[in-house]
């Protein structure tokens, strides 16, 4: 399909002369065929959130259009043949035949909930079963899984990394320690657990959250108070308060601990990585200030 489809957005324009070889890639990987009025206000916006999908998932879908207009016997038959509604506007999934029909215009979340289980790793499965045990406070429960599937995959950094984040939110320090040891240092996505559990070793022998908070009420300069309840913070993932206490001690003080606020700043920022939009803000406001 290499000559009807853009690499970049993973979007094909199909006509009468490639539809078999569209509907023959859904065989490998899922293909959303759109059948739709360029000219319809209502076709146009259900494209916009069709496009952005099909990029969103980086080549594990392709988005198939039919434009309606320029194709008019390619679209009936194709509504024709998959017994959809008529146009405007129809959307099928495709998986080497159709398995979906989605009735009327659909919204990303609606959409998302049929693709989403459709396009993901066996690591990112796994990945969202750990997280709802967690949501539901199913914390050991959920190590107990990942423990499980790892003795019939011990050599999967993406699940032994996956580990040492579940170890570090149930607070077991030692474990994600010699765990960290033994990985490799570029497994993927291991620089944040290894910052996070810098962070846990910064307040080994700090007070707890409660007492620092009970500090800044009585003393809102104890700049050493509002620096150990950062790094508390930084590891409850709740950042931008975080960096809200660091930044009003790099605002105050900039001596203390020889700028050692605004170096924490810094290394929360790696933590998050680049892309992360509280690292953005907060980096904005640290070079206004500076500046």
């Amino acid at each position: 399909m290499a000559n009807v489809m853009n690499e970049q957005s993973f979007v094909v324009d199909v006509t009468e002369a490639t539809i078999q070889e569209v509907l023959q890639q859904s065989v490998d990987q899922p293909v959303l065929l759109y059948i739709g009025m360029q000219s319809d206000p209502g076709c146009a916006a259900q494209l916009v959130i069709l496009e952005s999908l099909a990029n969103a998932y980086q080549g594990k879908l392709v988005l198939a259009k039919v434009a309606a207009e320029t194709e008019q016997m390619l679209a009936q038959q194709l509504v024709h043949q998959l017994q959809v509604s008529a146009l405007p506007g129809q959307v099928v999934l495709h998986q080497g035949r159709p398995v979906k029909v989605f009735s009327g215009p659909q919204s990303e979340a609606v959409l998302r909930e049929v693709l989403d289980p459709l396009t993901m790793s066996p690591a990112e499965m796994i990945r969202q079963q750990v997280e709802a045990l967690m949501a539901e406070g199913e914390a050991d429960q959920a190590l107990e899984l990942l423990q499980n599937i790892l003795k019939d995959e011990p050599d999967n950094h993406a699940l032994q990394v996956l580990q040492v984040n579940l170890l570090l939110e149930l607070g077991r320090i030692d474990e994600a320690r010699q765990l960290i040891a033994v990985l490799p240092g570029d497994a993927a996505g291991i620089a944040q657990p290894k910052a996070k559990l810098s962070f846990y070793e910064m307040v080994a022998d700090a007070p707890a959250r409660n007492e620092l908070e009970a500090r800044l009420a009585k003393n809102e300069n104890d700049h050493e108070a509002r620096y150990q309840l950062a790094i508390r913070l930084v590891i409850a993932d709740e950042n931008e308060e975080a960096l809200e206490n660091l930044l009003t001690i790099v605002r105050r003080d900039r001596e203390f601990r020889e700028d050692g606020a605004r170096l924490l700043m810094l290394q929360v920022f790696d933590q998050l990585g680049q892309g992360d939009p509280v690292a953005k803000r907060y980096r904005g406001k640290l070079f206004g200030l500076m500046h």
